[in-house]
C-alpha cells in the first residue's frame, strides 16, 4: 500500500455518486458468476469449440490466480485504510486482482477468436473499464489491477501457444486417459495453491487486516481458506472429464437449431446447474477441513461436468437438438 494509491482511490469515489453503479456493472463483467453464465451459453447454444476453450482457460486462470494471492499475501484497500469507502467485500488477499486476470484471459480469448478490429476495441475498452471498477469499489489497488492484467496476458498467450499441441496428444488418449489427465491437471492445480499455504509457514494475516475489513464492509475476511482453490481444481476437472465423454459426440451439443430452442436448452441447463451446486451447498460443513474441501471439490466437478457432458446428454434425450 502507498499513499498514491489510495489517494488515487479516494480521488476516484470522489468523482460522482452516479459511478458507483456503473462500476458495479462492470465489476460484475469479472465475476466468477458471470463466466457460469456465459460459458455454458456458448457450449450449448452458439459455438461448443469456443466454450470448451473458454471453460477449461478460467478454470485454469482462477486456480492459478487463488495460488498467487497466498503467494503475495497482501492486503486489500478497505483492510488497512480508513480513508476509503468498501463498495464491496472479499476474504482472499488482493494481488493479484482476480477480476482483471479473468477479464484479459475471458475477453481476450474471444477477441482471439471474433478477429475483428472494432471487437478488439470495445473488449480493450471493457477489460480496463473492470480494472477501474475494482479500484472504485476499494477492493484492489491499482498494482493489484496492474499485476491482474499481466498475469492474465502471459496465461492467455501460454494457453494459446500450448492448446493446439497438447490438445492433439491429449486426443491421441483413450478416454480413460483423457480422465486421468483431467484430474491430474486439477489436482496439481491445488497443489500449488495448498504448496503456496505451505510457504506461509506460521504467518499469520495481521488482526489490524480482519478489524479493519470487518469494521468498513461489515464482513469477515478468511484469506488463507483454500476454499476456493478447491472449487477451482473441481470445477477444472469436471468440465475437462466431463468435455472427454461429450466431445466425440458433439452433436448432443447442437449449437445450431431454432433460437426457442436453444434459449430452452439454455434455461433447462442453468437451472440444473443451479440445483446441483445449491443440493450439494447443502452437505458443505463451514468449518475449513478437509472434509469441507472434499465436498467442495465434488461439488463443482459435478456442475462443471453436468455442464460440459450431462447437459448436452439430456438435451439429445429430451429431443432439445432441433436443427431445422
Amino acid at each position: 500500500m502507498t499513499d498514491i494509491e489510495i489517494a488515487f482511490i479516494q480521488a476516484l469515489q470522489d468523482q460522482a455518486a452516479w459511478l458507483l453503479i456503473p462500476m458495479q456493472f462492470f465489476s460484475f463483467l469479472g465475476q466468477p458468476e458471470f463466466y457460469l453464465l456465459i460459458i455454458p451459453a456458448f457450449y450449448w447454444c452458439r459455438d461448443p469449440r469456443l466454450g470448451l476453450r473458454l471453460g477449461l482457460l478460467m478454470g485454469i486462470s482462477g486456480g492459478l490466480n487463488e495460488a498467487l494471492k497466498v503467494v503475495f499475501h497482501l492486503p486489500r484497500p478497505y483492510w488497512v485504510s480508513p480513508d476509503v469507502r468498501a463498495f464491496g467485500s472479499y476474504p482472499s488477499f488482493g494481488l493479484p486482482s482476480s477480476h482483471a486476470q479473468g477479464a484479459v484471459t475471458f475477453w481476450g480469448l474471444i477477441a482471439a477468436h471474433v478477429r475483428r478490429w472494432w471487437f478488439w476495441i470495445s473488449v480493450v475498452a471493457i477489460i480496463l473499464l473492470i480494472g477501474i471498477s475494482r479500484i472504485f469499489l476499494a477492493v484492489h489497488f491499482p498494482a493489484d489491477v496492474i499485476v491482474g492484467f499481466a498475469v492474465g496476458a502471459g496465461t492467455l498467450l501460454l494457453f494459446l501457444a500450448l492448446e493446439e499441441p497438447v490438445g492433439r496428444r491429449i486426443a491421441r488418449l483413450p478416454l480413460s486417459g483423457q480422465v486421468l489427465v483431467a484430474l491430474a491437471g486439477s489436482l496439481a492445480l491445488a497443489l500449488v495453491s495448498v504448496s503456496a499455504l505451505a510457504t506461509l509457514g506460521d504467518w499469520q494475516v495481521p488482526a489490524s487486516w480482519a478489524a479493519g475489513a470487518l469494521e468498513r464492509s461489515g464482513q469477515p475476511i478468511a484469506p488463507l481458506s483454500l476454499r476456493d482453490a478447491a472449487t477451482a481444481s473441481g470445477l477444472l476437472f469436471g468440465f475437462a472429464a466431463g468435455a472427454a465423454v461429450a466431445w466425440p459426440k458433439r452433436g448432443g451439443m447442437c449449437a445450431v437449431g431454432k433460437w426457442s430452442v436453444r434459449l430452452l436448452r439454455y434455461i433447462f441447463g442453468i437451472l440444473v446447474t443451479g440445483a446441483i451446486w445449491f443440493g450439494f451447498g447443502l452437505l458443505i460443513p463451514k468449518d475449513p477441513g478437509l472434509t469441507a474441501f472434499a465436498l467442495l471439490y465434488i461439488q463443482a466437478a459435478a456442475a462443471g461436468a453436468w455442464v460440459s457432458f450431462g447437459a448436452p446428454a439430456a438435451f439429445a434425450y429430451l429431443n432439445l437438438t432441433d436443427r431445422s
